[in-house]
């Protein structure tokens, strides 16, 4: 038996992760010559009290994340569960794995809004697979309170927050157990639109709102000029300068507020530069591939 709930980052980068393909910036060039340099799409993977492994996002870099999650590597852990925020590329990349080419399981229950269920269920894959008995796609309404496995010892609860709706709508994931609550937010347009959707005036009071005592939130990037040679009111993202000037310092009573989503062009990826101090110096944090939150 488990002694808890934990719950492993195992990605911190945007969807194409780092090194992203075809780019030729110095830092994946270098994460192409480093395997340590390297970051995958966001994932979590969750250890619940009776052994049962759950993750939430299932990307192309399954495999490795696999390995981060797994403290014995003898014995990989193999995901009993999966749970989706949206459809977009980097969030479900990786779901063919589960089925014959790869990893072949059996009745891998797929937990996603009722309209993304909808969606995936009409892909050719996805039918071969339900047909095969890889995997059971289940609609969860948002707000709704859930255990992915009985007796997993915590619960799932999908939060609308508005996103990109081309390819279904976009949920934030809480894990809540013994009392405390993680909010996994990978991926958002704005602080106007997700303060206005649920009725709040500032961060603090959104986090507030849903009891949250830490938060993983969308970070992808910087600032708006992080990518010359595109448009990014096109990507629509809260940058970090943003989140910390609408947040300024940490202060007491704070949930513990961490950036992950990053992309390959955003300069908090590199340990030493200013931008990443400036989001520690205000108290909060850059996320990294292997850190364990315990609930």
């Amino acid at each position: 038996m488990a002694a808890g709930v934990s719950v492993t980052i195992l990605g911190t980068a945007q969807d194409g992760g780092i090194p992203q393909a075809g780019c030729s910036c110095q830092r994946c060039l270098d994460a192409h010559r480093d395997l340590k340099l390297r970051k995958y799409p966001v994932s979590l993977g969750i250890l619940g009290v009776d052994g049962t492994k759950h993750i939430i996002e299932i990307t192309k870099n399954l495999s490795e994340q696999l390995v981060i999650w797994t403290p014995d590597q003898n014995e990989l852990f193999i995901p009993e569960t999966v749970s989706i925020t949206h459809l977009h590329l980097g969030h479900i990349e990786g779901i063919g794995q589960l089925g014959k080419p790869v990893m072949g399981l059996r009745e891998v229950d797929v937990y996603l809004s009722p309209k993304n269920k909808d969606i995936l269920d009409n892909r050719s894959d996805i039918v071969l697979m339900g047909e095969e008995g890889n995997i059971r796609t289940h609609c969860k309404d948002f707000y709704d309170l859930f255990e992915p496995k009985d007796g997993c010892g915590f619960s799932l609860q999908f939060i609308p927050i508005p996103h990109r709706s081309e390819l279904g709508d976009n949920a934030a994931i809480i894990i809540k157990a013994e009392g405390k609550s993680i909010l996994f937010m990978p991926d958002q347009d704005s602080w106007d639109d997700t303060l206005d959707y649920h009725s709040k005036d500032n961060i603090r009071d959104f986090l507030k709102m849903f009891d949250i005592d830490e938060a993983l939130i969308d970070g992808t990037f910087w600032s708006i000029d992080e990518l010359p040679r595109r448009d990014i009111s096109k990507i629509p993202h809260p940058t970090i300068q943003e989140t910390i000037q609408l947040l300024g310092r940490k202060r007491k009573g704070d949930p513990e507020i961490s950036f992950l989503h990053l992309n390959h062009s955003n300069p908090v990826n590199d340990l030493g530069s200013e931008q990443r101090k400036v989001v520690e110096e205000n108290g909060w944090k850059i996320s990294e591939m292997g850190d364990v939150l315990k609930l």
